[in-house]
């Protein structure tokens, strides 16, 4: 499939890493994409725009506040690609690289990605965003142009109901709980793997695991700009553990039931279809539970951001 990128001049940074991540697919014969770089000096910039967007069966948007702002990007291309989509002759796909208000744009009423609309900016390691939004892409262009071009219509026109999505209730057994367990907590480590080596690659910081047992790893995070550091451990509960919840974390370097905070404790939760994540805001009993349903990654985030803040590092 042919994609034509549009973006804005200011953006370009997020443009060429897009680039890279796309090598593959274009590799494979998936997707070739058109850029104004491909303008030679000379040309009709005009009417080499619009005759690569009216070739093109993909219109790649990198939203950005600057890309809303732009008057040739949003009033002309993104206008154009709309007229094209109502006629069934293009796909839209917007793609957030920085907050912006996309949601009151027509954007708002297309699937965004990476995944949930999350802006690629707001992710631990961009080359995760990316990752997600090549995931998709690689599945669009493996549907046929028909079926991809009616599930892509604007939320308004679009069937009312196409498909029915059933959900079954079930009981979850404490070996699903103990698959569940382990399946996040392995989740969680990735991501600390990766967040590790993100951040100790950034100047002033450095960062490593020290520890990496079974069920349990503890890391490092030291600051030199302000001279602070903090150890983390992170353990999933034993089977004999079960009061001091499925999921816990500390601001130390050994493991013990002793480092157990309160506050700091996760628990496997269940509604009648699907397994989650919910946190303890006052102790082990659980008395206060929380009522926010967790995926694994948002647990790992959480925790995250609160370790790197213990040495004075937030995420923009």
């Amino acid at each position: 499939m042919k994609a034509f990128i549009s973006y804005s001049h200011k953006d370009s940074n997020y443009l060429e890493r897009l680039k890279v991540h796309l090598a593959q697919m274009k590799r494979d014969g998936l997707i070739t994409e058109w850029t104004d770089e491909e303008i030679h000096a000379g040309g009709s910039l005009n009417n080499t725009i619009s005759d690569a967007l009216n070739s093109s069966e993909l219109f790649l948007a990198l939203l950005s506040p600057d890309y809303i702002a732009s008057n040739y990007c949003y009033n002309k291309e993104f206008e154009t690609a709309q007229r094209m989509q109502e006629v069934g002759e293009i796909i839209i796909v917007p793609i957030i690289i920085e907050p912006c208000d996309w949601k009151r744009t027509p954007f708002g009423n297309l699937k965004a990605l990476p995944k949930d609309g999350k802006a690629v900016s707001e992710w631990t390691n961009a080359n995760n965003a990316f990752l997600n939004v090549i995931d998709e892409l690689r599945r669009l262009t493996t549907l046929s142009k028909s079926t991809v071009s009616l599930q892509n219509l604007p939320k308004s026109t679009a069937p009312e109901k196409m498909v029915r999505n059933y959900k079954v209730k079930k009981y979850f057994s404490e070996v699903d709980n103990y698959n569940f367990k382990e399946t996040s907590y392995q989740e969680i480590k990735n991501y600390f793997q990766s967040s590790i080596s993100e951040l100790d690659s950034v100047e002033n910081l450095q960062a490593r695991f020290t520890n990496d047992g079974k069920g349990f790893f503890t890391c490092l995070v030291s600051n030199r700009a302000n001279n602070q550091s903090s150890f983390l451990t992170v353990q999933a509960g034993s089977d004999g553990q079960r009061h001091f919840g499925d999921l816990s974390y500390s601001f130390s370097e050994q493991v013990s039931t002793n480092s157990i905070q309160m506050g700091k404790v996760f628990k496997i939760d269940n509604d009648d279809y699907e397994q989650f994540w919910t946190k303890s805001s006052q102790g082990f009993g659980f008395s206060s539970q929380s009522s926010s349903r967790l995926a694994a990654h948002q647990v790992a985030e959480e925790i995250w951001n609160e370790f790197i803040s213990e040495v004075g590092i937030s995420v923009n």
